[in-house]
């Protein structure tokens, strides 16, 4: 079963902030450039975290790249902020063979590009989360009610502290519009891309989808997002699915379009 055999009815939504953030390209070595939005994968390592659950590092049974694997849990991301990047030096460990790793050999500098808000003081994320399995789902809607996590979120590293806000339960339908506003990133062979006169500014990243229980990657996808934090203006594909989200907000209630990854 694949993510587009079901169909949600309901999302978790809430947003993720913080002064800066890192979620390091797989595909970079001693340079750690950054996406400019959380891959799925760090997502959903998010929210085991805030749930406690485990990794292949720390139990023999099912890990959370199963249980939330694309044919169990659904994922989305809107970036709300627009971000710019900076570049910073590290100073890590040399450790070139074993006998170095007591920081004997002192130290090697390595690039380190950091996304910081464009504006303001923070950049926001929006998640939108569904989870066959309701255990899961309440689980995780009490701890984001309740503010009781297990772990502390952090924006990709951990010195990258953030703080969460959970918006509520959004209601999902599906939107056959053929052409529609998307609030979130989209995986790049769903839709055609509008280029009308709104200076919008679009940008593809290329990322891992999940992992399997050994923590081998799964083949990539292309993704495409606005980098300002508006809306993207694209033709949905035949093949793929778009959902309305209409969610409470403290003047009513709030609708948006979004694609999941």
């Amino acid at each position: 079963m694949s993510t587009s055999s079901f169909h949600p009815e309901k999302v978790l939504i809430f947003d993720i902030k913080g002064p800066m953030a890192h979620f390091r390209k797989y595909y970079t070595n001693s340079s750690s450039l950054s996406y400019l939005f959380p891959p799925r994968t760090v997502v959903v390592g998010l929210i085991a975290g805030l749930l406690g659950l485990p990794s292949e590092r720390h139990t023999e049974d099912e890990t959370y790249y199963e249980k939330f694997d694309n044919n169990q849990c659904s994922v989305a991301v809107s970036l709300r902020t627009g971000v710019r990047r900076m570049m910073q030096t590290m100073n890590y460990i040399r450790t070139k063979s074993p006998s170095e790793i007591d920081g004997s050999a002192g130290g090697t500098p390595i690039p380190l590009e950091i996304l910081l808000p464009e504006t303001g003081d923070e950049i926001t994320y929006r998640i939108y989360f569904y989870h066959v399995d309701e255990g899961v789902y309440n689980e995780l809607k009490e701890r984001l009610d309740e503010e009781r996590f297990v772990y502390p979120p952090y924006m990709g590293l951990t010195e990258f502290l953030a703080s969460i806000d959970y918006i509520g339960e959004g209601i999902v339908s599906k939107n056959t519009t053929p052409k529609v506003e998307v609030n979130s990133v989209c995986k790049l062979k769903n839709v055609e891309l509008e280029f009308s006169g709104d200076n919008l500014q679009y940008l593809t990243e290329k990322m891992p989808t999940g992992f399997l229980s050994d923590r081998t990657p799964k083949k990539p996808e292309e993704y495409v997002l606005e980098v300002k934090g508006r809306v993207m203006k694209v033709a949905v594909k035949d093949d793929a699915a778009c959902y309305s989200v209409s969610y409470p907000y403290s003047e009513g209630s709030f609708t948006e379009n979004i694609m999941f990854m």
